[in-house]
């Protein structure tokens, strides 16, 4: 591993954990064990970093995401949908999960460092296209707008996870996202046109 990926992936383990404001860059050349110089020729702020970092999050969530899309049947699009929820159902119960970087950033530094808005609106950006891409492939009447309570939910869920365990309540959730799907499909399929 190069010594920039070495930063990176210390300054993600210890973002994850701590507040973006908490970590500083003394500690972070310290644990990922390069000289300063080394840092500041890749990172030459703090903020430089954060990007990096949450850029690399974003990666790593949709490899993660789209490997277990393809694992899913090719033309099981409602299937595809719960794979996303599961996926988020089982991050939330690993132990690394400390609540989403991107909410976090959100939270405590987007004012202070700005150019951490394109990271987070990158993320944001995939996962609303592919939720709005699966959703209208189930054949419902406004996918963009299911899609949008769809992440509303898991960012929902995400902070709920964040501050309770209650694991089964939040399973409870897909029954209803299904539920609506279902009864939008229903609705679709009652008022198409008869064929003449």
């Amino acid at each position: 591993m190069s010594k920039k990926e070495d930063i990176i992936k210390t300054a993600l383990d210890l973002f994850n954990i701590y507040t973006y404001g908490s970590v500083g860059v003394d500690r972070i050349i310290l644990e990922s064990g390069v000289a300063k110089m080394t840092f500041y020729k890749y990172f030459p702020s703090k903020e430089k970093l954060i990007e990096a970092c949450l850029e690399r999050r974003n990666e790593n969530i949709q490899a993660a995401i789209m490997e277990t899309l393809a694992q899913e049947k090719e033309d099981d699009y409602l299937g595809k949908i719960k794979a996303i929820y599961l996926w988020y159902l089982e991050w939330f119960k690993s132990e690394d999960f400390n609540g989403c970087m991107f909410q976090k950033a959100t939270v405590e530094i987007l004012k202070q460092y700005p150019s951490v808005t394109r990271p987070i609106e990158q993320y944001r950006q995939w996962l609303s296209q592919l939720s709005e891409e699966l959703f209208k492939k189930v054949n419902v009447s406004e996918p963009h707008i299911l899609a949008s309570m769809f992440i509303n939910i898991l960012d929902g869920m995400t902070v709920y996870a964040k501050m309770s365990q209650d694991y089964p309540q939040i399973e409870q959730s897909w029954s209803y996202i299904e539920r609506l799907v279902l009864m939008d499909q229903h609705n679709s399929d009652s008022i198409l046109p008869e064929a003449s």
